[in-house]
């Protein structure tokens, strides 16, 4: 079975040993000629995949190596019968580190206004990220209608609810299915209702906030976002409407990525009968201290800052350019939870995720 994968995935080799012939490639442009005779494509979410993309191929799985599938056309895989492949869930600690982070250094500057926080989407990034906050202290409002319907167990708060937040987390999966669609949830109307001065991370898809309501939104908003409609083609106003802004690199720590690879892997290795291939654990002696005297921001702040790739693509001349360098260049973060496995302080544990 010939195996065609995005060449800045890790562990490939590892994860498609033979009976699969693995070929990887660098660019769209390499993708394209080799697409004719594979049967599985392994692809990041940057990859529009699509029948202009597939339609002269005879490929039986589309794997990508992320949580959301929004980036596959899934009405004309299922046509082709084309099996979906997903990472759900592979990257949801390196999102919660994100968030986190992210906080860290609003808190670092005193903008939150209080400690109410409200997390849209209460899926695998959204309840890590909800165990994060808890531990530092936020107030919770879990806003997820379609899990509540699903889950008995779950209860979502009222939408008006999120109204009155301080913080507001977005971790919906993009979509527009009834009864509860996501794409543009955010728009002119919900913004207008919501507190003067609320901070909206985005470390979901760019499509649930109306970019053009939040431009021209008179209420005083403070925005902070990793995704953005059309990339890498981003609206240069959103860049500079944001107080913090990344190139879509929240779910991206080195564990995350090799999470993702691996868990493609056990699922085609399955569907087709395969024993799954033996990964080598990955073993890091870093370990650094967490003083329970100092800031916790200020530590979180030396293993990630957000602010410094804000700066990369506040200050490019070329949005787009910058964005797909800076998120390239983004291979040096690992999960938090690796620097202080020895911890046992409750309060600490919970803010780094361990």
């Amino acid at each position: 079975m010939n195996v065609l994968a995005d060449a800045s995935l890790p562990s490939l080799i590892e994860a498609f040993p033979p009976p699969f012939n693995l070929t990887t490639y660098h660019s769209q442009e390499e993708l394209i000629k080799l697409l004719g005779h594979q049967d599985v494509l392994v692809c990041r979410s940057t990859l529009k995949v699509n029948k202009e993309l597939l339609e002269k191929t005879d490929l039986s799985y589309v794997a990508s190596a992320s949580s959301g599938i929004d980036h596959l056309d899934q009405d004309y895989l299922r046509s082709r019968n084309i099996q979906i492949v997903d990472a759900k869930g592979s990257n949801a600690t390196a999102v919660a580190d994100y968030v986190i982070a992210s906080i860290a250094y609003l808190e670092s500057n005193n903008i939150p206004q209080g400690k109410k926080a409200g997390i849209i989407g209460l899926g695998h990034a959204g309840s890590k990220v909800a165990i994060r906050l808890e531990a530092a202290g936020y107030e919770l409002h879990k806003y997820d209608p379609l899990k509540e319907l699903q889950n008995p167990t779950f209860i979502s708060c009222d939408q008006r609810e999120l109204f009155n937040c301080d913080i507001l987390c977005v971790h919906a999966q993009l979509h527009d299915t009834s009864p509860f669609p996501s794409l543009n949830l955010i728009d002119g109307d919900f913004l207008s209702q919501l507190k003067t001065g609320c901070i909206i991370i985005n470390a979901a898809r760019g499509g649930i906030i109306n970019e053009s309501a939040l431009l021209t939104n008179k209420k005083h908003l403070i925005y902070c976002s990793d995704v953005y409609l059309n990339e890498p083609n981003i609206d240069p106003q959103i860049i500079d409407a944001a107080y913090l802004c990344t190139p879509h690199i929240a779910g991206h720590s080195l564990e995350a990525k090799t999470a993702a690879v691996i868990m493609l892997s056990e699922k085609i290795h399955q569907l087709e009968g395969i024993s799954v291939p033996e990964f080598p654990k990955s073993v890091n002696s870093n370990r650094l201290d967490f003083s329970d005297n100092g800031k916790w921001q200020d530590q979180i702040l030396k293993l990630y800052n957000p602010k410094l790739e804000t700066d990369l693509l506040k200050n490019a001349e070329d949005t787009k350019a910058a964005f797909l360098l800076a998120r390239k260049n983004h291979n040096f973060r690992h999960d938090f939870s690796v620097y202080f496995k020895t911890i046992k302080n409750t309060t600490s544990r919970g803010l780094l995720g361990i």
